[in-house]
This record gives C-alpha cells, structure tokens and sequence, in this order.
C-alpha cells in the first residue's frame, strides 16, 4: 500500500472515529445527569411540579385523583376524576382531561371530558362524549363564567348546606348582583342523541338559534324569542293537503 493510500485510509478512520465521539457526547448532553430512564413505569399518580413547590400537572388514577386546588392549597373535593389536571403559574387549576367508562347493572356510564377553565373560575371550553341515561353527547361546549372566584363561591355553598345563614343570604344576594353567577352556557357545537346542531344562546344562556340536521336527515334553522317562543322556521313547514 502506497504512503498517499495509508494516510488517506487514516484520516477516513479519524473522521469516523470524531463523528462517533461527538454523536455520543451531544446524545449524553440531552439527557441531564441526574435523569433516569426506564422502560416501563407502573404509577398511581405522577406530580409535576413548579420549583416553588406549586403543582403543574398531576396524573393519577381514580383513587389518588387530586381535590380542586387554588394557589397549591385544596379547597373542594369534587369526586374521583381519574385522569390529567392542569394547573396555572400560580398553582391553580385550570382544566384538565378525564374519563371514565364501565358497564354498570346494564346500564352504560361513560364519558371523556376536556377542559379549559378561566382565571379563577370552571371551565369555559370544554370538548367531550359522554353516554349514560339514554343520553349520548359528543360535542364542543363554551360556557360564559363570572369574575367571581370559584373558591369563595364553593365555601358559601358547603357552608350553606351545612345551614349556614349569612352563608345562604349572602348566596342569594351574589345570585341577584350576578345572575352568571353560576355560568352560562353560550354555544354547543356537535350531536345530541344522534342529531346533529350548532346551537347559539344569549348572554342569560337562553336558546336564540339553532341549525340541526334531525335523525331523519332533515335539515332545519330555527331562530328563538327571548321567552323561548320560535321567530322563524327554515324551511317553513308545508302545511298538509
């Protein structure tokens, strides 16, 4: 072998040998020394959290599922929802995604739910299926909430069922100053037991237009009066021979 094809030989396998170096050294770079990796992983609830200690995503099954949580400190206990919580910078939830499904004594209790929620508030945006009690939805919802924080609402309403009478007065008096107190319910968007609509409603939640596509095929505009009564109907009904 010539000098010229030795060298030339050597210096192919350096390159080589560099590049695989540095594919090594930048793979080892991605992953931090403190990290593990496994390849499989069997929980019942995964925190993650914020260095100051506040939540930001919890994953859990139906047993450990977290309470509702503002500013990292539990304030209601809305049942077990297994699944993903979501939290904002300052440790308060603000949606998630959960479901659940199972057959019971004949009957289908099932449903899957996303939500978003506003600052301090319940979900304004919330996508789901569910099926129970001869009721199936599928279906994108959008909710008007108040400014009213969930927190000090949810405290007036434990109290008042445990006959709390400032609580229960004072209950009735945000009902009256903020008639959304409770949320409104805006637009839907989707299918309710098999017909298909897009529904509109008015700052108070009242129903002003729907369009639908029936389960007969048929498609049809309606638009409503405040007090629920039809304005107009398209197409008009033919009336009968």
């Amino acid at each position: 072998m010539t000098t010229s094809k030795r060298i030339f030989n050597q210096t192919n396998l350096n390159l080589v040998l560099i590049t695989a170096v540095a594919a090594l050294t930048v793979k080892t770079q991605w992953l931090p020394a403190d990290s593990t990796t496994v390849r499989e992983l069997n929980v019942q609830r995964i925190n993650v959290m914020e260095p100051t200690g506040h939540p930001r995503l919890v994953i859990a099954n139906t047993s450990h599922a977290p309470k509702a949580i503002k500013e990292g400190k539990e304030f209601f206990d809305p049942g077990a929802r297994p699944g993903l919580i979501f939290y904002n910078d300052e440790g308060t939830e603000n949606g998630g995604l959960i479901f659940r499904g199972a057959l019971k004594n004949g009957k289908v209790e099932h449903g899957l739910h996303l939500s978003f929620d506003r600052y301090n508030q319940d979900q304004s945006v919330a996508l789901q299926h569910i099926e129970q009690d001869n009721m199936l939805i599928s279906g994108l919802n959008i909710v008007d909430r108040p400014a009213y924080p969930i927190d000090e609402y949810m405290a007036l309403m434990l109290a008042a069922e445990k006959g709390d009478v400032a609580a229960t007065a004072k209950i009735k008096e945000l009902e009256q100053q903020q008639p959304d107190i409770h949320g409104h319910r805006r637009a839907f968007y989707g299918t309710l037991n098999q017909k298909a609509m897009l529904q509109l409603n008015d700052p108070q939640g009242k129903k002003r237009i729907e369009m639908a596509v029936d389960t007969d095929g048929k498609p049809q505009l309606v638009f409503y009066a405040e007090d629920g009564s039809e304005l107009l109907r398209l197409p008009e009904a033919v009336p009968a021979p």
